[in-house]
C-alpha cells in the first residue's frame, strides 16, 4: 500500500500536534488524548489501486514459486517459507531462526508484512532495496547455504523457471537480478489484514473495548510508545537501542555511533508473532512490557525515549488490551492470511 502524499502530510501533522500535547503535560496527555488526531495518525490508506499489467502479475506470480521453493537452499530442504511461514504471519514460533544443517542463527526471524515501503531493511538496515535483501539469506551459509551459481543452475535445468523467467523478464530470463526481482515482487504484495484497531480508526467505536481505549491513551501519552510506533503500521523504522541485554551490536555493526540499536518494529498483529525482540529473548507482552517499565539497561548508547516508567498492573493490563486490538479481525469480519 502506498499512501498518497497528503495523507502523509497529514499524518505527521497529526503526529506533531499529538507531541507536543504530550511533552507540554504527559498527564493530561495520558487522560485526555485527541483521539481524532490519533485516528487520522493510525488510519490505515486505501489500498493502492494498479492497473492491469501482464508482466507484473507474471512476477508476482514467479516470486510466489520460488517463496516455495527448496532449491532456493544449499540442501535443498529449505525455502524461504520455512522461516516465514504464512500460517505464523510470515515467522516462525521460534525465538531465533534455525538455518541449514539446524544452525541456530543470532536473531529471531522477521515478520514480512508491508514491506512496499520499507528503506533500509533487515534489523540491523544493512539492504537497501527489497532486492537486494531477498538474496542475503540464500547466499548466507549459515542461513539457506546456497551459491548464486549452483542456485542459477539448478532452476535453469526445471523447464517451468526458463518458461516463467522468459515471461516474466522478455529479454532477460534467469539471472541473478531476475531472481531477486521476481522475490521483492512477491514480496510487496504481502500486506497485513484489517485489525479492530483499523476499524476503530475508521469509525466504529465499538471496536475498542474501554480498557483497550485506555491503553490507547497510555500509549499515546505517558508510555510515550507512540514515539517510536506511529504511523498506520505503527513503527518510525528507525533504530534505537532499548537497553537488552545483547552482545549483537545490532545498527553499530555499520554505525559506531548507533551500538545495540535495532530497528523498531511494525506492530500490526503484534499478538500473533511472539516471542519477541530482535532475540526473541521475551516470550509474551506482559514480558515487553515489563521490559519497557522497567526502562532497561542504563548505558550511553540507550535510546533516551526509554527510561522507566512505573506503571500500575492496571495500566500494563490496559495496555496489553490495546496491543490485542491490533491482533484481532475487526468485530463481525473474517481473518486470516493470504499467502
Amino acid at each position: 500500500m502506498r499512501p498518497r502524499p497528503e495523507a502523509k502530510a497529514r499524518a505527521f501533522a497529526a503526529l506533531a500536534a499529538a507531541f507536543l500535547v504530550f511533552a507540554a503535560c504527559p498527564a493530561r496527555a495520558a487522560e485526555e488524548a485527541d483521539l481524532p488526531a490519533l485516528r487520522e495518525l493510525f488510519r490505515r490508506p486505501p489500498p493502492a489501486v494498479l492497473p492491469p499489467d501482464p508482466l507484473r502479475e507474471s512476477r508476482e506470480r514467479l516470486g510466489r514459486h520460488l517463496f516455495f521453493e527448496r532449491l532456493l537452499s544449499g540442501t535443498g530442504r529449505m525455502a524461504c517459507s520455512t522461516c516465514h511461514d504464512p500460517a505464523r504471519f510470515f515467522q516462525d514460533d521460534k525465538p531465533r531462526a534455525v538455518g541449514v544443517f539446524y544452525r541456530t542463527l543470532a536473531r529471531r526471524t522477521p515478520s514480512l508484512f508491508d514491506l512496499g515501503e520499507v528503506r533500509p531493511l533487515m534489523r540491523d538496515g544493512r539492504a537497501a532495496s527489497l532486492e537486494e535483501q531477498v538474496l542475503m539469506p540464500i547466499l548466507d551459509p549459515n542461513e539457506m547455504g546456497q551459491t548464486e551459481e549452483r542456485l542459477l543452475a539448478q532452476l535453469g535445468r526445471v523447464s517451468f523457471y526458463r518458461e516463467a523467467f522468459a515471461a516474466g523478464f522478455p529479454g532477460e530470463g534467469l539471472s541473478r537480478a531476475t531472481l531477486a526481482r521476481a522475490l521483492a515482487a512477491y514480496l510487496r504484495t504481502l500486506e497485513s489484514p484489517r485489525t479492530a484497531f483499523d476499524a476503530w480508526v475508521e469509525g466504529r467505536e465499538d471496536a475498542l473495548e474501554a480498557k483497550a481505549r485506555r491503553g490507547l491513551r497510555l500509549f499515546a501519552g505517558r508510555a510515550g510508545c507512540i514515539a517510536c510506533h506511529h504511523g498506520w503500521r505503527l513503527t518510525d523504522d528507525g533504530f534505537h537501542d532499548i537497553g537488552l541485554p545483547s552482545r549483537d551490536l545490532g545498527r553499530g555493526r555499520f554505525d559506531p555511533e548507533r551500538p545495540f540499536a535495532f530497528r523498531t518494529p511494525s506492530l500490526r498483529w503484534v499478538g500473533a508473532r511472539p516471542p519477541y525482540m530482535h532475540d526473541g529473548s521475551l516470550p509474551d507482552l506482559l514480558a515487553v512490557i515489563a521490559h519497557y517499565d522497567r526502562g532497561g539497561i542504563d548505558r550511553p548508547s540507550r535510546s533516551p525515549l526509554v527510561r522507566p516508567l512505573g506503571l500500575s498492573r492496571a495500566e500494563k493490563e490496559d495496555l496489553l488490551a490495546f496491543l490485542s486490538s491490533l491482533s484481532r479481525p475487526p468485530p463481525d469480519e473474517r481473518g486470516g492470511i493470504a499467502e
